[in-house]
């Protein structure tokens, strides 16, 4: 039987942890039932809440739970605040304090819209375990990649993916400064991302889950590319992003973002799969021929 789209709210059950104050609760609720009927018709109707007062604490929950569910998950960057899974079959977004505070309003509300428009579009376990894509499965032959290494590729190919489609949805929506201000926040070259690259470069494994990982936040930007009042300026930031990498990379990269993601459908399965298997022809292909 189809799922019935609703037009009401869903039931929002928080779970809080490390003494959360219940003004700062209810300042997120609010901010998510708005978000939630102005995104309306969809399919959610019950949504879990996590709130953490400590980075650490929701660090260690999710490694807890990316364990225990057998889930390939990628670190929690310092430039994220909250995060969104099904893994459990319902939609849960896990907020974290110590890292919203100091960050401008804008910003945090644009991050929480982010989440809720997840739930929306990646709230049910078929997001999550996915199939490994004709283009990854041939590269697994040829250069003998392990299964591991194939299905965190496919991962980070995925996260980027399902937040290109989270941005798409709430500009369409009309969300438009608090979604500019929050890819502005990410699209900040940190010191991880510049020690992550000096690690890995001269080794083509490490270099390309470093560049694919490298996509998750230009991701969220790119349908801003497009709107006529910020696309320059965030054109500008997600090419100066990429300024730690080498030219040849920096342009590859840029051309599939800017090109290949804003072809993209309205089927979130197949635009990983078409994602995926592009990125193995015009990026690992290559690197690991080379």
């Amino acid at each position: 039987m189809a799922k019935r789209s609703c037009w009401f709210n869903p039931k929002i059950v928080v779970s809080r942890f490390n003494g959360v104050v219940d003004e700062e609760v209810d300042g997120i609720v609010k901010v998510m039932e708005e978000c939630y009927s102005r995104l309306a018709p969809h399919d959610v109707t019950l949504v879990d809440l996590y709130v953490f007062d400590r980075s650490s604490s929701l660090e260690a929950f999710l490694a807890k739970e990316s364990s225990e569910v057998d889930v390939a998950s990628a670190p929690f960057d310092e430039l994220f605040f909250a995060i969104h899974d099904a893994w459990r079959g319902t939609p849960r977004i896990a907020l974290c304090f110590e890292r919203m505070r100091g960050l401008p309003k804008l910003v945090q509300v644009g991050g929480i819209r982010h989440e809720v428009g997840h739930s929306v579009l990646h709230g049910s376990l078929s997001y999550y375990f996915l199939s490994l894509p004709p283009g990854l499965l041939g590269l697994m032959d040829r250069f003998s990649l392990s299964l591991e290494y194939a299905t965190n590729l496919l991962y980070l190919v995925s996260i980027a993916v399902k937040d290109y489609e989270v941005t798409r949805l709430l500009h369409e929506r009309g969300y438009v400064e608090d979604q500019v201000a929050y890819a502005k926040h990410l699209l900040t070259v940190s010191e991880d991302d510049l020690l992550a690259w000096r690690m890995a470069q001269g080794k083509p494994l490490a270099e390309i889950l470093c560049l694919t990982s490298g996509l998750k936040a230009p991701g969220c930007a790119v349908p801003l590319i497009f709107n006529k009042t910020h696309g320059e300026e965030i054109n500008r930031r997600l090419k100066e992003s990429f300024s730690y990498l080498p030219p040849d990379y920096s342009s590859l990269l840029l051309k599939v973002l800017s090109e290949d993601f804003s072809r993209l459908g309205a089927d979130t399965l197949e635009n990983i799969e078409h994602m995926t298997n592009l990125i193995a022809e015009r990026v690992i292909n290559p690197l690991l021929r080379g």
